[in-house]
């Protein structure tokens, strides 16, 4: 043996014995034991997006991990160098390592999103759970520039009026100053800025059977906005010269009222024609007899929020971002917009989830559900899709698709007026997957040799035992 070499292999083994102490080991386990039902309770008390952000996704449960391949591969350097009856020893050790691996590859560079495609209508886009703040800049009000993509996580680190989220603009910067992770909104119309924003309308149409309030609102002035109610449709807006073949109420907004012209279905001339103001009934003449009533008309509105806070997520909850610009408030949904003007500019802000080009469109030819008998309860359904270079699958809940290293899973639909209008699908790539496959594959190995080095020492045990006895 080299003299330097047995110093430096004691050297080693000090180092290297509280890295593969058992007692590591031990906190190890306790710890992720500890972290998995926390994230266990935390994703049945809000949703499995939490817990990934409060428990799993965090520096914490990284260094838990981090601190277990250490400790497994010390181990395994400990026992060096290895002998025939330590291969199942090794095997278990490397099959976890190797599926950790694969968890990190998964982790770093794979794609879990979903996406809405119509029945009829081809999508290429893919959302995934992750956030991003984008501006668009105009300065003439139509053409509009990408001037800032950026993501954020405002779950973990959420923007305060002390530490807000600033976006430079060319005229002064855009404050995120607040962030709710969960509240209910309600829609509401105020008063806009005279010039920049469009009307506002609240009707109600009323007769003996009909009784509809709605609001109208122009996202800017001149838009054309309508509500289609099924016997008419009512649009605030210029009036066209002629009638579109249906039972329609144009209005078109001016300084004090609204001048509104009324067609009838099968006739290309106006049935009638007035001004109403705030308050005002009038009789479109249409046959079934209905009253149109201004409740509220305002020149220059616009949209903006009501948010009811909650502590947990529901199906009617959303987050939301708070903003200052221009020494003006707005509440933003997540996936929604809004348009911040300026003298010289208008900037269009959006907080929502990131978008995913997958580079090919995805066409939802048919969509067909099953319902248990007596029940609108999906029992199962299937989507008819086609994709360029591919031709047409039939995707089913048990069969996806697989394409360009992704796989495409039926997971939900959408349904209108209990009809199905759009399918909802799970795109997954999951490039450590091959990696996750093998570490499997020598972990069960590495279990069935020490199962089996098991029962060779069952045996020697037993035939030494005979042996002793007949001697």
């Amino acid at each position: 043996m080299d003299k330097t070499s047995a110093p430096q292999k004691s050297l080693f083994k000090r180092i290297n014995k509280p890295l593969a102490s058992l007692k590591l080991a031990v906190f190890i386990i306790v710890a992720l034991a500890v972290i998995t039902a926390v994230g266990t309770f935390v994703e049945a008390r809000y949703d499995a997006y939490a817990a990934k952000k409060l428990v799993y996704d965090t520096w914490y449960m990284y260094g838990i991990m981090g601190l277990l391949v250490i400790n497994l591969t010390a181990v395994m350097a400990d026992r060096w160098p290895w002998k025939k009856r330590h291969a199942a020893f090794v095997l278990a050790h490397i099959g976890i390592i190797i599926l950790l691996a694969g968890s990190l590859l998964t982790w770093k560079w794979g794609l879990d999103g979903s996406m809405r495609v119509g029945i009829g209508e081809a999508n290429n886009f893919v959302q995934t759970a992750e956030t991003d703040i984008v501006v668009y800049t105009s300065f003439d009000g139509d053409r509009y520039t990408k001037t800032l993509e950026q993501e954020v996580d405002f779950f973990k680190n959420p923007p305060t009026v002390e530490k807000p989220f600033i976006i430079p603009a060319y005229e002064g910067e855009i404050r995120i100053v607040d962030y709710k992770k969960y509240v209910v909104p309600s829609k509401k119309v105020i008063e806009g800025e005279v010039g920049k924003a469009g009307s506002g309308l609240r009707f109600q149409l009323q007769n003996d059977n009909v009784n509809v309030i709605e609001w109208l609102v122009q996202k800017k002035p001149g838009n054309l906005v309508s509500h289609n109610f099924g016997p008419a449709q009512i649009f605030m807006g210029p009036a066209p010269e002629k009638p579109r073949g249906a039972n329609e109420i144009f209005l078109t907004p001016e300084k004090d009222g609204l001048r509104y012209v009324v067609f009838q279905k099968d006739s290309d001339k106006p049935l009638k024609k007035g001004f109403v103001k705030e308050g005002d009934v009038f009789d479109p003449g249409f046959k079934m007899a209905l009253n149109f009533r201004v409740l509220r008309f305002l020149p220059a509105a616009r949209e903006d929020w009501d948010l009811q806070d909650s502590s947990r997520p529901t199906p009617l909850t959303t987050s939301a971002v708070k903003i200052i610009f221009d020494g003006k408030e707005n509440w933003v949904l997540l996936n929604d917009m809004v348009k911040l003007f300026t003298t010289n500019s208008v900037y269009l802000l959006t907080y929502g989830n990131r978008r995913i080009d997958l580079g090919f469109n995805l066409k939802l030819k048919k969509f067909e559900v099953a319902r248990y008998q007596g029940t609108m309860r999906a029992a199962a359904y299937e989507s008819l899709v086609e994709v360029p270079d591919f031709g047409e699958y039939l995707i089913s809940m048990n069969e996806p698709l697989k394409y360009k290293g992704l796989t495409i899973y039926q997971a939900s639909f959408q349904e209108e007026d209990g009809r199905p209008v759009a399918s909802i699908f799970s795109i997954n790539h999951d490039p450590g997957r091959f990696l996750k496959y093998l570490g499997s594959l020598v972990l069960s190995l590495g279990i069935v040799l020490l199962m089996w080095f098991k029962h060779l020492d069952f045996k020697l045990a037993r035939k030494t035992g005979a042996g002793t006895k007949e001697s």
